[in-house]
């Protein structure tokens, strides 16, 4: 009986302690695209010219620009022992988590793509659509700590009957998550390419005019149509998943969407209010990579994890009401 309650109290310590490397992965991981937001913005991705090293040395010369830019690779292997340590962790701990066990393994992957990605960026002096792929890679990282999370809480060897999902749920966040990444990638890709400050004005692209007048300011325009059409999407789909009334989480996820697309919309009209002041830039960035994350979440919440159960744990009745996620 002693043996037994010990056995229990130190499973609950080990995932206590794998739900605090993930939350910490995850806040990095939004805090690490932040910083490279801020290095766009700064114009510091080549402060360091080389890489891995930075001038040569894993502590170079500082000046502003390499500061920013040793700041933000050091943070990315921060991020990287962070998760690192989640998947030996899940290795050691959690083998029989198949959900977490796999996401845990494919983080860890992605990390290590991200930082050869980000390399390839500096090598080749900040190619555009490297820096595109960069970020989206990065933003995948996001989902799958999410998904790591919610799967802390999705035991393999339970069945739930909270709910039954509908396909057309899912099929709608699945359309606003698609949308909200391909709203952060041209964001992202018309500040690589010096289309992020053409449209100077909100919601016209100028003061005279609504259409822009450039191949610039288009590529500018198509992240505002993309960003318009994730805002209708967003408030739609979310006010039809609230009024479904599901679990506990997915309603207070849906809450927190709803409210960033708000935030969002509000941060992308300062930007050129404030004629591109850093903070407003930065920020904007950050705010989607939240929203990014909780979006694809809600979208695993709705669809993948009943479907992984269903194909690999033969479990048909999943509840998503996880206490303890928010």
């Amino acid at each position: 009986m002693v043996s037994l309650s010990f056995r229990k109290t130190n499973s609950l310590s080990n995932k206590k302690l794998l739900k605090f490397l993930i939350v910490f992965s995850i806040i990095d991981c939004i805090f690490q695209i932040s910083l490279g937001g801020f290095v766009r913005v700064t114009s510091s991705g080549l402060g360091c010219p080389d890489w891995p090293l930075c001038y040569g040395k894993i502590i170079p010369p500082m000046n502003y620009h390499t500061l920013i830019e040793w700041g933000h690779r050091t943070s990315g292997a921060i991020l990287g022992l962070s998760i690192l340590s989640v998947s030996i962790f899940v290795l050691i701990y959690e083998r029989s988590n198949k959900l977490l066990l796999y996401m845990s393994l494919i983080t860890l992957f992605l990390v290590v793509v991200v930082g050869g990605v980000g390399g390839a960026v500096v090598l080749t002096e900040l190619e555009p659509s490297l820096r595109t792929l960069h970020l989206f890679l990065a933003q995948l990282i996001i989902f799958t700590l999410g998904v790591s999370l919610i799967s802390l809480y999705v035991p393999a060897d339970k069945k739930y009957s909270d709910i039954l999902i509908l396909d057309k749920y899912s099929i709608i966040i699945g359309v606003l998550a698609l949308t909200t990444i391909i709203s952060v990638l041209t964001g992202s890709y018309a500040v690589w390419k010096g289309a992020g400050t053409v449209c100077s004005s909100w919601p016209l692209c100028t003061t005279n005019s609504l259409l822009p007048q450039s191949s610039l300011g288009w590529i500018h325009m198509i992240h505002r149509i993309a960003s318009s059409l994730t805002g209708i999407i967003g408030l739609i789909g979310l006010y039809i998943i609230l009024r479904k009334k599901f679990s506990n989480s997915i309603y207070m996820i849906s809450v927190f969407s709803l409210s960033m697309i708000f935030i969002q919309g509000i941060l992308g009209a300062l930007n050129p209010w404030t004629k591109f002041e850093i903070w407003a830039r930065v920020s904007h960035l950050g705010a989607s990579s939240v929203m990014w994350g909780l979006i694809s979440t809600l979208f695993c919440m709705l669809n993948l994890i009943p479907c992984f159960f269903k194909i690999f744990i033969n479990s048909d009745e999943i509840s998503l009401s996880i206490p303890g996620v928010i």
